[in-house]
């Protein structure tokens, strides 16, 4: 059981999701000595409260990851990713029991259901809706196109659909491509049998609006580049090494405006919770679930490719009815 120190609290995990960028860890890149799980999206139950300001014992909360000085100047404008001093992180996601800061949590509104709360406050659409920050905002009259709908690309959809854009995805796995014509996407290309970047230019009329990479993959990156139209919008997304582009032809001579997004903010979520009550729809994008003793299983359904968003579900705070949000 981890013990709290000062300003920090126990929480009761009640659900947590998989990430994609968990699966190198799951297939064995760690470092020597690494004994952690890879989970970073939870939420759950404040269950001691160790000194803490704003949160009290028993409050439901969000679990932001990352770790910043709480003095620099990017630390005080709510953004900790990006600490001066360098951000840590926060381990164990997949677990019953997590120790935070008081900076990391954010609290939950009764609304929420647990399976809207992991998704809100989590990778999934909090770096999409950042994304689509950092490119300006989005119209309804313009069409995205978004490469890789694992789960951040099918946040990205999630999105675009609720602003009304018309959509077009690239996406090679047949599970996927099925799910996101369920979630209603305009148009879907397998990449394995067109090029993308050309039949984007010619169902668009020379290029889309905004090209969103949510892939690892090096040559979705290429795609998007190329699939944008003149003075479009690139957000760069998907986590990769090195990717070889070409940026007089791909990038200046276009006049592209590029942006990339790593994680969120808390304000990030608040704008989001603002949209929920809108009538943001997400819990479709949750396709598996399983209790936290069978979390092997629920990697190895992640890692086929043939799921959406995969979640656990702990017995240690099982599902309290009195939260069921709408969708539930």
């Amino acid at each position: 059981m981890p013990e709290p120190g000062p300003g920090e609290a126990l929480v009761r995990i009640a659900i947590s999701a998989i990430c994609g960028s968990e699966l190198s860890a799951y297939r064995g890149a760690r470092r020597a000595g690494e004994q952690h799980n890879p989970g970073h999206e939870m939420a759950g139950t404040v269950v001691q409260a160790n000194g803490l300001c704003r949160i009290v014992e028993g409050q439901r909360v969000g679990v932001q990851v990352l770790i910043g000085c709480g003095e620099c100047l990017y630390c005080l404008l709510g953004d900790p990713k990006h600490c001066a001093r360098g951000a840590s992180y926060l381990q164990n996601g997949h677990s019953e029991y997590v120790v935070a800061p008081e900076i990391c949590l954010i609290p939950l509104p009764d609304e929420l259901d647990w399976e809207t709360a992991v998704l809100v406050c989590g990778d999934t659409l909090g770096t999409p809706y950042r994304a689509l920050q950092r490119l300006g905002g989005v119209q309804a009259t313009q069409t995205a196109a978004v490469f890789g709908c694992g789960p951040i690309g099918l946040g990205c959809l999630t999105w675009l659909r609720y602003y009304g854009l018309r959509t077009i995805v690239s996406e090679v796995h047949p599970y996927r491509r099925a799910l996101v014509e369920q979630l209603g996407a305009d148009v879907v290309l397998d990449p394995d049998v067109v090029n993308v970047a050309e039949a984007i230019r010619q169902e668009t009329g020379g290029g889309a609006d905004i090209c969103l990479d949510c892939s690892p993959v090096a040559q979705t990156l290429v795609d998007a580049l190329e699939a944008a139209r003149v003075f479009g919008r690139v957000g760069w997304i998907g986590e990769k090494a090195a990717v070889t582009v070409s940026p007089s032809r791909q990038v200046i001579h276009k006049e592209l405006e590029i942006a990339g997004s790593w994680y969120f903010t808390a304000a990030d979520f608040h704008e989001e919770l603002a949209h929920y009550r809108r009538g943001l729809q997400v819990r479709q994008l949750i396709t598996h679930r399983y209790p936290l003793e069978e979390a092997p299983q629920a990697y190895q359904q992640f890692a086929s490719r043939d799921s959406g968003k995969v979640v656990l579900r702990y017995d240690s705070n099982p599902d309290d009815t009195q939260h069921r949000g709408r969708e539930g």
